[in-house]
């Protein structure tokens, strides 16, 4: 049974995983700021900043494959749609790597050389042009633009979603060879993490293809999930290490068993809370706006953090001396972000008709507009030239993402909510 056929995202769920992947990107901002900005405050769980890295693959993964059956059914669709969800934030993220460094390093270049143990490398085009291509994880390397070191993931994850791309659209007949060679470019490092990606996968499939399960057992998985998460953070967090790094073959093991352990925890959470969200009245009416335009902002919160507050630290260092200043300065910079947000990720439906007016190929889809994304009907003539159907499906893809209602002839639109990607 396809998505279409089964369960859909409801609203609810729907604003829980923008909620889960704002909470997993501000996570990963506090762990920073702790270390750079504020290392004698302690503000919440500021050593989980791996772990919400594995949370944003599972998250990736669901997500991702759900789009792929709903509303990106074709190849140009989701080609488009990733590249306008990726590209924008990836170039704006170099730009403020490269200019908040040459700022910071302007105002104290001691400061930079201290850090210069993992958190900056000096820029360099070979780095750069590892970033634009998100090839800076291949196999054994870890390429870092400047203070750019969250860049990272993208390396693994644009990979999962070129897998997905050769699975979901690529012939019968060429499937396997493809498959295959995109493994053997990637090598293991990707490889390793790739079951927290199908992970999510594979719970958008329980979520949307069979009945909610009962109440009791959801309660039951949510907190089996909670236990064992916080047993891997108390056994093994000082035995494991960043997924990104490679080590001896032992602690690439216990890398593998824990961060892949931690994404079998995710998913069951999103299992238990998808059941018993699916069977509660609306639990967000008041706060689901607000948690959608900050998650809507989250991708670049991740992206552009560090360089802005190592650029604050330079100015403060030794931060240590100017503890209110440094806690003005990251109010500042968590402010800056989503304003940077405003540039990029919020301009989507933008670049996506920028991307189609560059290459026109991507203009033509035999896609139709699925029945329940668009409330319109669907052209009648597949062959018309589509780049208006193409941005058209992209727009009412947009909607169901933001979760937006939109009304046709005084009919409120089905409610198919999901995530944003």
């Amino acid at each position: 049974m396809g998505a279409i056929e089964g369960r859909k995202i409801d609203g609810n769920l729907s604003i829980y995983l923008d909620l889960l992947r704002l909470s997993a990107a501000v996570v990963v901002f506090l762990s920073h700021a702790h270390v750079f900005l504020l290392p004698s405050i302690k503000i919440g769980p500021l050593g989980w900043g791996r772990e919400a890295v594995a949370v944003f693959f599972v998250l990736s993964g669901f997500v991702i494959s759900y789009v792929g059956q709903v509303s990106e059914r074709e190849w140009r669709i989701y080609l488009v749609a990733r590249l306008a969800r990726i590209m924008p934030v990836a170039l704006l993220a170099i730009a403020v790597i490269f200019v908040a460094d040459s700022i910071g390093m302007r105002a104290n270049a001691f400061y930079y050389d201290f850090i210069n143990t993992g958190f900056f490398t000096p820029v360099s085009v070979e780095a750069a042009l590892a970033y634009i291509t998100f090839t800076n994880q291949l196999w054994f390397a870890h390429a870092v633009f400047g203070s750019g070191e969250p860049y990272w993931s993208l390396g693994f994850e644009v990979q999962y979603y070129l897998f997905f791309g050769l699975f979901a659209f690529s012939p019968r007949r060429t499937k396997i060879p493809l498959l295959c060679l995109w493994a053997a470019v990637t090598g293991p490092k990707i490889l390793m993490y790739m079951p927290l990606w199908l992970m999510g996968w594979l719970t958008m499939r329980c979520v949307i293809e069979r009945p909610p399960f009962e109440r009791r057992i959801s309660v039951a998985m949510i907190i089996a999930s909670l236990v064992l998460f916080f047993s891997l953070k108390l056994f093994g967090d000082r035995a494991a290490t960043n997924m990104y790094e490679t080590w001896s073959a032992s602690r690439e093991a216990i890398n593998f068993v824990y961060f892949n352990l931690i994404g079998v925890a995710v998913a069951l959470h999103l299992v238990g809370a998808a059941s018993l969200l699916y069977r509660a009245r609306p639990q967000f009416e008041k706060t689901g706006r607000a948690i959608r335009w900050m998650a809507g902002g989250s991708f670049t919160l991740y992206l552009v953090h560090q360089p802005l507050i190592l650029m604050f630290a330079s100015f403060l260092h030794p931060v240590e001396e100017h503890v209110p200043m440094a806690a003005a300065l990251l109010v500042a910079c968590f402010i800056l972000c989503f304003l940077l947000a405003e540039v990029a990720e919020r301009r989507k439906k933008l670049f996506a008709k920028l991307i189609v007016s560059l290459l026109p190929v991507l203009s033509r889809t035999g896609q139709k507009v699925p029945a329940n994304i668009a409330a319109d009907a669907a052209p009648a003539d597949d062959t018309t030239p589509a780049t208006a159907q193409l941005i058209r499906v992209l727009e009412e893809m947009q909607n169901a993402l933001d979760g937006e209602k939109k009304a046709d002839g005084g009919h409120e639109a089905p409610r198919d909510r999901v995530s944003r990607a």
